[in-house]
């Protein structure tokens, strides 16, 4: 699954703004659980709950609390695309890039970990973007998929664009 949540915000008429890790934004209606779900209706009667929602450990959905949850999938599959796209910081850009990478490969994370010796934990933690590997072992990481790590220097990072920005605070990318 490489359809990772960056952020999620509960917006009005019970639609959700998600953020994904490849920048893009999609609008997702919760109304269409109702059907299937019932319990969904408990998130337009307490608007503070609904409110609460909160991207899960590691992107792979949001939730409001242990029953009332949905995926990254469904939210990607069935959202709405808004056209509009945010930079994001260069460590999740990273992240989509060898979740994305390793997927088109058709390992998994812990085949990866045979091939280059580099524990599963560890590409766990650059996956999720709390890791800053060296370029050695992005190297090796590429080697270990077939491919090799390409770097671009864009002037687009010279410009005020800072929509999106996971951390205001962060002036490089």
């Amino acid at each position: 699954m490489s359809n990772r949540i960056e952020c999620v915000q509960a917006m009005e008429n019970m639609t959700l703004r998600v953020i994904f890790r490849d920048g893009t934004e999609k609008s997702y209606d919760v109304r269409q659980m109702y059907a299937s779900f019932p319990q969904f209706r408990q998130l337009e009667d307490d608007f503070s709950l609904y409110q609460s929602v909160q991207v899960d450990t590691g992107g792979y959905g949001v939730s409001w609390n242990d029953d009332l949850d949905l995926d990254a999938e469904e939210l990607w599959d069935n959202g709405v695309c808004t056209g509009r796209r945010y930079e994001l910081d260069l460590e999740h850009r990273l992240a989509a890039a060898l979740v994305k990478a390793r997927e088109a490969a058709g390992i998994t994370q812990k085949e990866l970990a045979r091939l280059t010796g580099i524990a599963q934990g560890d590409i766990s933690k650059i996956e999720n973007a709390t890791a800053n590997p060296s370029l050695r072992t992005l190297k090796r990481l590429a080697a270990g998929m077939g491919m090799r790590v390409q770097l671009t220097f864009d002037s687009r990072a010279a410009t005020p664009y800072n929509e999106g920005r996971r951390n205001e605070h962060a002036d490089h990318q």
